[in-house]
């Protein structure tokens, strides 16, 4: 009978210091308690992508000069790269927070971290961009030259000189007579109603335009 006594005063020992520990350390539960399961990438990508579709039109209105909006599930943060200056990020941050953190309730990234950041793009190479709109131009200079039946043109050249674009057209015209030079004439018009409807129509204004004969004499 006194060891049944003992047995049962040591057991209500355990429990009511079991009890005072969990009352001094509230967070003991947790220690005890299963770890969650990761949530799949791929959830969390669909998700992320409905989460845009709520913040893109609230960003745009404000004009804010974001270029990339991403997450780092890992890190539980939210990533969006701003392609502005430091001080454009110092004024802003606080009002993109804002957005993204009331469009993000009641999503799987409710309490994600919100990082605003500096993003460094690397300047285009003028060089290269000028060589791809020009064989770009020269490929449509040729077909719409083509379709409107002007079989006499040979080649196209485009190059930039100083401030100018220039367009340097052969053709197997022979003569320089008045006829001749009123087609070369037509033929710069083309050349600047195909470039009026280009993407490039704003090289307009510094475009000029030589319709050579077969002597390489200016007909235009």
């Amino acid at each position: 009978m006194k060891k049944t006594i003992t047995s049962i005063a040591i057991i209500l020992c355990l429990l009511s210091g079991g009890a005072w520990s969990h009352h001094e350390d509230p967070n003991t539960k947790i220690a005890f308690a299963m770890e969650s399961e990761p949530i799949p990438e791929k959830i969390l990508n669909d998700n992320f992508s409905i989460l845009l579709q709520k913040l893109s039109p609230k960003l745009k209105e404000q004009n804010f000069k974001i270029t990339t909006l991403g997450f780092d599930s890992k890190e539980n943060k939210i990533s969006i790269g701003v392609n502005a200056s430091q001080q454009y990020i110092h004024k802003t941050e606080k009002s993109i927070k804002k957005i993204v953190h009331e469009s993000s309730q009641q999503t799987l990234f409710k309490n994600y971290s919100i990082d605003v950041y500096k993003l460094i793009l690397d300047s285009p190479d003028p060089h290269k961009l000028a060589l791809e709109r020009n064989d770009t131009l020269t490929t449509t200079f040729q077909e719409d030259l083509k379709a409107k039946e002007y079989i006499e043109i040979e080649s196209i050249r485009i190059r930039d000189k100083d401030t100018k674009l220039l367009v340097e057209i052969n053709t197997s015209i022979q003569r320089t007579n008045l006829l001749n030079i009123n087609r070369g004439k037509e033929i710069e018009l083309e050349i600047k109603k195909s470039l009026t409807n280009s993407f490039y129509k704003d090289e307009l204004k510094r475009l000029e335009v030589f319709v050579y004969n077969n002597k390489h004499e200016k007909i235009n």
